[in-house]
């Protein structure tokens, strides 16, 4: 039995990166670090001394962040900003093109940027835009990535990849027949099917890279209900002096998200959903095989892939 106060209300512990040893040496991606909990995990991996790359549709606002970071007095780490638009696969394309070009590892991925409960809209490659930039793109991004998080894992640190889902991947279902749901569309339950195709991800790369025998983990996390610009297309936003009083913040937010990407708690422990810096019950659909693979086959179909591994020599 899933608690819904705990899954939607509950707040982790107060972010401290002095919990977690310096990641000196370390490279991260976060997509989508340019504002709102991809700023505070791009703020707190700069602040472990990581080298960050901050992928986002707006260098200007890259450059933004970037300054305002060291204007709050963290000096340590590397920042670096790279255009990557989620709604476009060639951008996508584009932009693993740039990184595998300046880059020969990567330690850790964190594939967050996203849009929640858009009016339908079909990106240039002709998919809704939720399930585009929440889930294919990130995939594919992945697969792209994977020459160089394969070469960042070791046997006692692995590379690590961490999938932002929501809580509302819970109320999904993948529409194999019809995954843009033109002939019915409704933004929430396009936004959830977006969100457990995620769920299933995590699961399904999990174990094709335990087959492989890589070193690199996989996790989802829920961050909690934050209050970000990802509602501003739900009735909350016109509320928003009361509602961020209730929800979470972004830095609160990034908390399970750090956790994810540098606790050596779960070393080794892949393919879990984590709320709260604790492993939760996901949708059952994200364990079922056959899901994985009809999913994993359909994605492949839709960035033009033949293998997922087809970059890795």
């Amino acid at each position: 039995m899933i608690n819904v106060n705990h899954v939607l209300f509950s707040k982790a512990k107060a972010l401290n990166t002095s919990n977690y040893l310096p990641q000196t040496g370390r490279i991260a991606i976060v997509t989508g670090g340019s504002r709102g909990i991809g700023f505070e995990v791009v703020k707190a991996f700069l602040e472990l001394d990581m080298e960050v790359i901050i992928a986002c549709r707006t260098p200007f606002a890259g450059e933004k962040a970037i300054l305002q970071i060291r204007k709050s007095g963290i000096n340590t780490g590397k920042a670096k900003i790279y255009k990557l638009d989620n709604s476009s696969l060639q951008s996508v394309k584009q932009f693993a093109t740039e990184i595998k070009k300046d880059y020969k590892q990567i330690h850790i991925l964190i594939n967050n940027a996203g849009v929640m409960f858009c009016p339908y809209q079909e990106t240039v490659d002709n998919f809704e835009q939720q399930w585009a930039v929440n889930y294919l793109s990130h995939f594919l991004l992945t697969a792209e990535l994977l020459p160089l998080l394969k070469a960042g894992g070791l046997p006692e640190q692995c590379s690590r990849i961490v999938n932002v889902t929501s809580c509302a991947h819970l109320l999904g279902k993948i529409n194999f027949n019809d995954i843009n749901n033109r002939n019915k569309f409704l933004t929430k339950y396009a936004y959830a099917q977006s969100k457990l195709a995620q769920e299933i991800f995590t699961k399904g790369l999990q174990n094709l890279l335990k087959e492989k025998q890589y070193h690199i983990q996989v996790y989802s996390v829920h961050p909690g209900l934050v209050f970000t610009e990802l509602f501003i297309h739900c009735y909350v936003w016109k509320y928003k002096s009361f509602y961020q009083y209730i929800f979470k913040t972004p830095k609160q937010g990034a908390i399970s998200i750090i956790y994810a990407a540098v606790n050596k708690t779960i070393e080794n422990c892949g393919g879990i959903y984590i709320n709260n810096c604790h492993s939760s019950q996901a949708h059952s659909d994200a364990s079922n095989l056959s899901i994985q693979k009809k999913l994993f086959d359909l994605s492949l179909q839709q960035v033009q892939l033949n293998d997922f591994f087809h970059y890795i020599q």
